[in-house]
């Protein structure tokens, strides 16, 4: 029965890899797929395609589970990878956006219902980290988390904003500002809170629900907590 299931989850994956491969290539695109076992399906990936795509890359290792809703943004004009490692798991309505860039999510993670990954750099999610709902990473250089981090609910991590020097031009179209993001191994991050560009996280760090961290360096093992966010005390 196992085997039989097998051969049909394969089978399942390439009809869906096949018809997303030909949609791709009608309008100048294509699909590469690097894959080592095919993933479970709870529901098939939608691909949202704007425009005249590149060359979407796709590398999946054993076991990941995909959930429902599962959407794979291609920007037009620029090539995208997602590389989902071994045991990875994407629950339902997450939206993975490879715009001229790279996510990689690493052996073991979990991203959770309605998250958004989005990287016109490269984006890497360490290996058995946890992606709460609702958590929004956008990607413009590079953002940088380390394994065993556990990332909390309509949490907000964002390498870049638009400068803004209060003229009549539009703010997005001003131009973009980028620092990378680095977040340390087995560093906890709460509810609601908002890391942004520039900002560096020593290992097992806590940080507070609700925190903004504006930039600058937090040491390990330390709380921070706050709006702008400050290390509160050292853990322990």
């Amino acid at each position: 029965m196992t085997a039989v299931l097998t051969l049909l989850r394969a089978l399942r994956f390439r009809l869906w890899a096949a018809a997303a491969r030909a949609r791709l290539r009608r309008l100048g695109g294509d699909l590469v797929l690097d894959v080592v076992a095919p993933p479970r399906l709870l529901g098939l990936p939608h691909l949202d395609i704007d425009g005249f795509p590149g060359v979407l890359t796709l590398r999946i290792g054993r076991d990941v589970k995909l959930g429902r809703g599962l959407v794979l943004d291609v920007a037009a004009g620029v090539d995208g990878e997602i590389v989902l490692g071994d045991r990875v798991t994407l629950q339902d309505g997450v939206r993975l956006q490879a715009w001229g860039g790279s996510i990689h999510v690493g052996e073991g993670a979990q991203v959770r219902d309605r998250c958004e990954l989005k990287s016109t750099g490269v984006l890497r999610l360490g290996a058995r980290c946890v992606l709460s709902r609702n958590a929004t990473l956008h990607c413009h250089e590079s953002i940088r988390i380390g394994p065993r981090c556990a990332i909390a609910e309509r949490t907000t991590i964002i390498d870049s904003d638009h400068g803004f020097d209060g003229s009549d031009v539009f703010v997005l179209e001003q131009p973009v500002r980028s620092t990378p993001i680095t977040i340390g191994e087995n560093v906890f991050i709460g509810t609601n809170a908002v890391v942004l560009r520039g900002s560096v996280v020593g290992d097992r760090a806590v940080i507070a629900a609700g925190a903004v961290l504006n930039g600058g360096e937090y040491p390990a093992a330390h709380i921070v907590a706050g709006v702008p966010a400050r290390t509160l005390r050292p853990l322990g």
